[in-house]
């Protein structure tokens, strides 16, 4: 009965808390890991996995573990329909689609213009000395570059802009609150209006954009449905700019909990891939991944019977020991590396090669113009921690 009690001390998805009260949930997860890594949560009828292996099956095996058909996610969502939502074999279709937009070719082409993004708003802050990480940079920064992806005209910004920011985790959890069910689904069908007519424009007049590309996209000689399309935009506003944000805050938190390891980036820029790394696996943008049971599935000793919803736990995973040395130690040369934060297998987050071009590009720009940053005294940090992990503000001052 105690071990009950105490995995219900455990992470509460979906709210608003110090980050102190967060960064707790890891040592939840350790006796986890070791008491129960297989729970059923009878309040909520949710099966939680925690160790490394069980996390790996149940995000790799669709044919036990289905995406379809869950609510909030797959259903009752934005995600509904689209790749992150689809089991094969209708996921091919729609992953080629992704694999079209995300090439090492295409995202790489877009590193010129990543860097100038990155130096404008880094000029922009540079004078006061002093920003909110995320208002300031963490949120413009990848809104500006799937913008730029995406070929959303320089009017549309600002609407863009607060697309980006009403987006944030959306599709991550269920309101009970009418009002911002209709608000939600309100802009939704704003954004499919407006990635529609912008599909249109692109029929008729082609750029040198992700839009035009898609205007006329086939996969395997068939032509993608104009739902489809739309959901892929909207997808891409919504995986790329979230997973790109968090990375950046985290990097700064870390940089500024850290800052020996931030000197030694600044001396060593070449070691800052592998740091994106650990911060990846150490404090993840993204910290579990939902699936549906198929069938009555054995996993780590248990049987999940079949329509369970699982939640499988990929930042516990990142800190399993039998996985990760010294799992809980900051260390920006693991090497091996082989973090769950991106997912693995056939649902491999969409975002992951943008994200990792953006931090090894804004990264060391931070580090290297903005000196001796430091978090602003007595300003508590908040996170709201659900499927994706947000650090609400991050005010800080530096020198230059």
């Amino acid at each position: 009965m105690q071990q009950q009690n105490e995995s219900n001390r455990g992470f509460s998805p979906f709210q608003f808390q110090p980050i102190e009260q967060t960064l707790q949930t890891f040592q939840w997860f350790s006796m986890m890991r070791a008491n129960q890594p297989v729970y059923h949560d009878e309040q909520s009828h949710l099966w939680h996995v925690f160790r490394y292996e069980d996390v790996t099956k149940v995000v790799t095996d669709y044919s036990h573990f289905s995406s379809e058909s869950i609510p909030g996610f797959s259903e009752n969502s934005f995600l509904n329909g689209t790749v992150v939502a689809k089991d094969p074999p209708d996921h091919r279709k729609l992953r080629n689609l992704v694999n079209q937009a995300f090439t090492p070719r295409a995202v790489n082409h877009l590193s010129g213009r990543v860097t100038e993004i990155a130096q404008e708003l880094i000029d922009g802050i540079k004078p006061a000395g002093t920003m909110d990480v995320i208002s300031d940079i963490a949120f413009p920064f990848p809104a500006k570059v799937i913008a730029e992806l995406l070929g959303v005209p320089d009017k549309d910004w600002d609407i863009f802009r607060r697309w980006a920011s009403g987006g944030e985790g959306v599709g991550s959890e269920v309101s009970t609150e009418d009002n911002t069910a209709q608000g939600q689904q309100s802009m939704e069908e704003n954004m499919y209006d407006f990635f529609s007519r912008l599909l249109a424009e692109r029929r008729e007049s082609p750029r040198e954009d992700l839009i035009s590309s898609l205007s006329v996209a086939e996969i395997d000689g068939e032509r993608l449905s104009e739902r489809e399309l739309v959901s892929f935009c909207i997808l891409l506003l919504a995986a790329g700019q979230e997973t790109t944000k968090n990375l950046i805050a985290n990097a700064m938190y870390l940089f500024t909990e850290y800052p020996e390891v931030a000197e030694r980036l600044r001396q060593e820029p070449a070691l800052m891939p592998a740091a994106i790394e650990e911060i990846l696996r150490f404090l993840p943008p993204v910290w579990f991944t939902i699936r549906r049971a198929t069938e009555d599935v054995q996993i780590g000793g248990q049987t999940i019977p079949a329509n369970s919803i699982v939640m499988a736990w990929n930042s516990s995973a990142n800190r399993d020991a039998a996985q990760f040395p010294d799992p809980d130690t900051f260390n920006i040369q693991r090497d091996p590396n082989r973090h769950l934060t991106f997912g693995h297998g056939i649902h491999f987050c969409i975002g992951a090669p943008l994200a990792r071009l953006e931090g090894k590009v804004i990264l060391p720009m931070l580090l290297e113009q903005l000196k001796d940053i430091k978090r602003v005294p007595d300003v508590p940090i908040n996170v709201r921690a659900g499927i994706v992990y947000v650090i609400q503000s991050l005010p800080v001052t530096f020198s230059h």
